[in-house]
């Protein structure tokens, strides 16, 4: 699913640089799928407030 979303190829040339691109393409990933989740199943989000 990531490599037809996003495409097969990575663009940076060091090993770490190659390695922080995939992890933000799953990253990016799993929001889209969240979000596709929310439209589908019509989910809302509930937010807290922060306890002082």
């Amino acid at each position: 699913m990531i490599k037809s979303k996003f495409g097969n190829t990575l663009r940076s040339k060091t090993r770490t640089a190659q390695i922080n691109e995939e992890l933000c393409k799953v990253l990016c990933h799993n929001i889209c799928c969240l979000i596709q989740s929310m439209y589908e199943l019509n989910l809302k989000p509930k937010f807290w407030k922060e306890v002082a």
